[in-house]
């Protein structure tokens, strides 16, 4: 009996962090991060970005997730002795480190980002952008609590598994808009444990298309929709769709995702500094995303005026 109880948890577990953790960097840290899910989008304003994120999720007083995300991404110009004309390409790169703890398991996912520039007008930008991705999962067997604790399928085996890929992305920016396409994990795999008890977690192929505008109805209030479409692991179609209210220096904002949640946000501006903080509610007590908050700082400064 016993083994069977262990067994099944152990399987249930497996199961919940093969639905959770392949999502979750691509829901709740994308608002305020875009180039997690689109490598065009590095530097894409010609800025230098640091951002540093915390999720929890908090259930009955315990804090069974903790994910955090540490980002950055900096312009690139060649030919500094050369003053750059505004039509002319520039090229921005990126790093993303994403990781993830749910139990005993835990994920990590490592993006290194180039992207390219091009200045159609004054005004719009078309980019191209591509990533390469190391992603690990692992297994802390020593953080288990197992009915039997000499059950060897817990005790032994390789509990790390790693996988490299990579994805791509374009998107065009306007002054009042921007509509985004990437795709993540062009050539999926598994991930897998030998001579454990953990089965394989397969990776499958992410594809985002996203999309917002600016409606300005003041110099200091600003209304922007937006809307990104995409898949997910059980191959369903899902949305995350949002709208946010700019009072030049406090952003308030909110949105609807189709697993069934309702996410709030607000964002301040101090000076070069941004501070987010987000609560994911899920509608239905057995969701996978959600009942989370979010708290994110951002920098970004020109380099070219320091």
């Amino acid at each position: 009996m016993s083994k069977f109880n262990l067994t099944t948890g152990f399987l249930l577990l497996l199961f919940s962090i093969q639905l959770k953790a392949q999502d979750f960097p691509f829901h709740y840290f994308t608002h305020f991060s875009p180039m997690v899910n689109n490598p065009a989008l590095a530097a894409v304003d010609d800025k230098m970005n640091i951002s540093v994120a915390n999720y929890n999720l908090w259930a009955g007083g315990f804090k069974p997730l903790n994910d955090y995300l540490v980002s950055f991404a900096i312009p690139v110009e060649f030919n500094k002795n050369k003053r750059r004309a505004f039509y002319q390409p520039r090229v921005g790169l990126g790093a993303a480190l994403l990781h993830e703890n749910i139990g005993p398991f835990s994920q990590n996912i490592f993006q290194l980002i180039y992207s390219y520039h091009i200045p159609l007008t004054r005004t719009t930008v078309l980019s191209f952008g591509i990533n390469a991705l190391i992603e690990n999962v692992g297994i802390d067997v020593n953080s288990l609590s197992p009915l039997q604790k000499d059950d060897p399928r817990i005790l032994t085996g390789n509990n790390n598994s790693f996988l490299f890929d990579g994805g791509f992305g374009t998107s065009i920016i306007g002054k009042e808009y921007r509509i985004s396409f990437s795709v993540l994990n062009l050539t999926p795999s598994v991930f897998k444990f030998k001579n454990s008890l953990a089965a394989d977690i397969e990776e499958y192929r992410k594809f985002f298309l996203s999309g917002n505008y600016s409606f300005k109805l003041s110099n200091t209030f600003q209304f922007k929709p937006g809307l990104t479409l995409r898949n997910t692991i059980q191959n369903k179609f899902g949305f995350d769709s949002m709208v946010d209210f700019n009072l030049h220096f406090l952003t308030l904002g909110a949105g609807y995702r189709s697993e069934n949640t309702v996410f709030i946000f607000t964002k301040i501006d101090v000076r070069e500094f941004v501070i987010t903080y987000t609560s994911e509610n899920p509608l239905t007590s057995n969701h996978m995303i959600g009942n989370g908050h979010t708290l994110s700082i951002g920098w970004s400064f020109d380099l070219q005026n320091r």
